[in-house]
């Protein structure tokens, strides 16, 4: 349910973790022993964190971005690293209150009761649930870019086969294999961003170097801004998964927020460099009228002509539609394996797999969920920053539950009032990121705002199923 269990699927594919996927998964059955071996560092921690989020993912978004701020899109990226860090501080109190714990979940549950911590991963299942198929869509977006004759949708089963082929033979990602991938996505954003460079310098009529993508007040206006927020963010969520590797932290206590913050500020500058260059570069967005969704693409297309663009393309597909994808699905089936044992779910998905060590059940129900979905959103005509918009309101809607419990319990329960530092780290912050995270939440427009309320609603009378009428305790932390 929380970002606990999407760790314990990711990890073992990620830099340096030493959990299996499956030891994370049937941990809670070993009471009085932790099968966790800390050797995580502050290093492996911020590496594993950026191959999971995607040093390039902007370029996915970037022209949803652009419109809806009206070019400036830096401002929306740097509001939404705003957010972000007010809610790493948060994770930070937290952690050091519940070490053991790393899920949003658990902080809930404690400060405001049950059924609110229930609400609150309810909402990350919202996300969990969503995001594959929006990096399915991704992918088939930037390939159909490439090759224009084959459909999007075509493309996007031809993505979730391969990653339900990998997941279902419980293949691994080898940790290598995932370095590479990082390495590769480096030197793309560093093609860019030189080329760019070049590009600017020597195209003074149409190019420039201008601060109107961090704020431009002729075109300015609050709510197309936060709109644009609500769908940069797609880069920004899941950062908190960092947190859930506190039990294989070497500094359990602060490891894990140094990380994080290390991680959201490293990435912030990855994103606001390759989105000024792309605004820098097309300031009017005239490249990519009337095609948003491959605007980085065509931007890219301006500079070197179509290898750049083909580049950043096939960068973006084997990074969201190969690599996020099968850590993606796989962790979200541990999410239901976790949910199905704690009396959540239904039990059959609840079994783990004994040749491949994973929960099949969950893994064949996330591959037609996701099959359903993208019919669904196809013929809905529901596009890609819809799709992001809707996984963002689950994350953003959970991160303002993180600081408003941080709020609550610090403040009100605790009364841990005295000096600067306290009414700065349990006021102030929490506060401001709370704030600003339902803004956000409530910024993603009409359609996400309907399904993610819906969501929202679906969940409490579950819950209320569940625990009242059928008398059953729900047991996820």
């Amino acid at each position: 349910m929380s970002e606990t269990a999407t760790t314990s699927a990711v990890a073992p594919s990620g830099v340096t973790s030493s959990v299996p996927a499956t030891t994370a998964a049937t941990a809670p059955e070993t009471k009085g022993s932790s099968p966790f071996k800390r050797t995580l560092t502050v290093k492996d921690m911020v590496i594993w964190g950026l191959i999971c989020m995607v040093p390039i993912s902007p370029m996915a978004i970037y022209g949803g971005v652009f419109t809806d701020s009206g070019g400036m899109a830096c401002l929306a990226f740097i509001i939404g690293f705003v957010a972000v860090l007010f809610s790493v501080f948060s994770f930070t109190i937290m952690i050091q209150r519940f070490p053991s714990s790393g899920s949003i979940f658990t902080y809930v549950s404690n400060v405001m009761g049950k059924g609110m911590g229930f609400i609150a991963g309810w909402l990350m299942l919202l996300q969990y649930l969503v995001a594959p198929t929006l990096v399915y869509l991704i992918a088939a977006i930037a390939i159909h870019s490439m090759v224009p004759q084959i459909p999007v949708l075509v493309w996007c089963f031809a993505f979730l086969v391969v990653v339900s082929a990998v997941s279902l033979i419980g293949m691994k990602t080898a940790v290598m294999v995932n370095r590479i991938a990082l390495l590769a996505q480096l030197v793309i954003l560093a093609l860019f961003v030189g080329f760019g460079i070049a590009y600017i310098v020597s195209h003074p009529e149409t190019s420039a170097f201008s601060l109107d993508s961090f704020y431009n007040p002729s075109k300015f206006d609050f709510g197309s801004t936060m709109t644009a927020v609500s769908l940069a963010m797609f880069s920004f969520v899941g950062f908190g998964a960092i947190a859930t590797l506190t039990q294989e932290a070497v500094d359990p206590k602060h490891g894990p927020s140094r990380a994080m913050l290390i991680m959201v500020v490293v990435l912030c500058l990855l994103y606001l460099a390759q989105i000024y260059i792309a605004c820098c570069i097309d300031p009017s967005g005239s490249a990519f009228v009337g095609d948003t969704d491959n605007a980085f693409y065509n931007v890219a297309r301006m500079i070197t002509g179509p290898w750049l663009s083909i580049l950043c393309a096939l960068g973006v597909a084997l990074a969201q539609g190969v690599f996020t994808a099968i850590a993606q699905q796989t962790s979200i089936a541990f999410v239901m394996f976790t949910m199905a044992r704690g009396g959540a779910l239904p039990k059959f998905m609840g079994k783990m797999n004994q040749r491949t060590n994973s929960p099949m059940n969950a893994i064949i129900f996330i591959i037609a969920l996701s099959v359903v979905l993208l019919l669904v959103f196809h013929f809905a005509g529901i596009d890609m920053n819809t799709i992001a918009k809707i996984n963002n309101f689950g994350a953003m809607a959970s991160y303002g539950l993180l600081n408003l419990s941080v709020l609550i319990y610090c403040w009100f329960q605790l009364k841990e009032r005295k000096g600067l530092k306290s009414v700065i780290m349990h006021l102030i912050f929490p506060v401001l990121g709370t704030v600003i995270c339902f803004g956000v939440m409530f910024s993603v427009q009409e359609v996400a705002l309907i399904v993610g309320f819906a969501w929202v609603a679906i969940g409490a009378i579950y819950y209320l199923v569940i625990t009242r009428a059928l008398h059953r305790e729900i047991k996820l932390a």
